[in-house]
């Protein structure tokens, strides 16, 4: 991509995944140069999540703010491998989910985790990334298989037009009540919705695939028990084919020990003849399970 041209820079949904996968390969390769190359310099990388170990939730302003949380994370863990786990591209904005092994120095143990990042371009450069960052739950039943690569070249339609799908999406993840509506989702989701909530078990019950409705609904309700929640604002949603993903903020109270804070979830909604056939969700488990403390 040429340097110092005036005119606008403006990228097709296929360039925008290959540069996709060169990031994520020069980043696990440690080629930062490589990968600051296709970043705007002003670029800005909000984390919303904590990388256990290493850092907290944190913005890193410019091309050397990355390159300084490149240094000090590889100064802790040493990248090993990476798989692209979902691309969307809506116009210039897309999101990536992600699954990279990491070798912590000290002892020489490998730690996978997910990932996913939602990223904007401008002139053909990355300009803002918001990222989200969590363990890998070991424990994955049948229903957790990944789509292969020509699945993520050639998706299946989603039943529904894009705008539908788009208001359902906003409905779906910006819920007015406090908590998604059981009666909607009943309406909106296939009885055999597969979800994912990425984290730990051993520090979140939950985390991990499951399959079906009604489980969803249970863990849905034992969330509710502890925490009272409240939408703040729903930051951004790519709608692409039959799937939709968001970032978003929310407000979460718990129950016992009367602690607020505020957490940003990044969701991945897949749709098939019209109903959620998957939800994966990403949520800063850390800030909130210092809430009980």
């Amino acid at each position: 991509m040429p340097d110092g041209e005036s005119r606008a820079v403006k990228l097709s949904a296929t360039e925008i995944r290959f540069i996709i996968g060169e990031l994520l390969d020069a980043r696990i390769s440690r080629q930062y140069d490589r990968f600051l190359s296709f970043v705007d310099p002003a670029v800005v990388l909000t984390c919303h999540s904590w990388r256990e170990g290493v850092l907290g939730p944190n913005v890193w302003p410019g091309s050397d703010g990355l390159r300084n949380l490149f240094v000090r994370t590889d100064e802790n863990y040493l990248p090993v491998d990476f798989e692209i786990l979902d691309i969307l591209v809506d116009g210039d904005r897309a999101a990536v989910r992600w699954r990279g092994d990491w070798r912590r120095h000290d002892n020489g143990r490998v730690y996978t985790n997910d990932a996913a990042h939602f990223l904007r371009w401008e002139n053909g450069r990355v300009i803002e990334m918001h990222e989200f960052f969590d363990a890998h739950c070991q424990s994955t039943p049948s229903c957790a298989c990944t789509p292969g690569f020509e699945a993520l070249l050639t998706p299946r339609p989603s039943g529904i037009l894009p705008d539908e799908m788009r208001r359902r999406a906003r409905r779906l993840l910006h819920f007015q009540t406090g908590q998604p509506e059981p009666e909607l989702l009943r309406e909106w989701f296939s009885p055999d919705v597969v979800c994912e909530f990425i984290g730990d078990r051993a520090r979140t019950p939950y985390a991990g695939r499951h399959a079906g409705l009604e489980t969803l609904l249970g863990i849905i309700r034992s969330v509710h028990v502890d925490f009272d929640q409240r939408p703040l604002a729903l930051s951004d949603l790519l709608i692409e084919d039959e799937r939709a993903a968001c970032w978003r903020h929310v407000e979460w109270r718990h129950r016992g020990t009367g602690r607020v804070g505020v957490s940003e979830l990044a969701d991945f909604v897949k749709f098939d003849n019209g109903l959620v056939i998957e939800l994966i969700e990403f949520r800063d488990t850390v800030s909130l399970l210092r809430m009980q403390d």
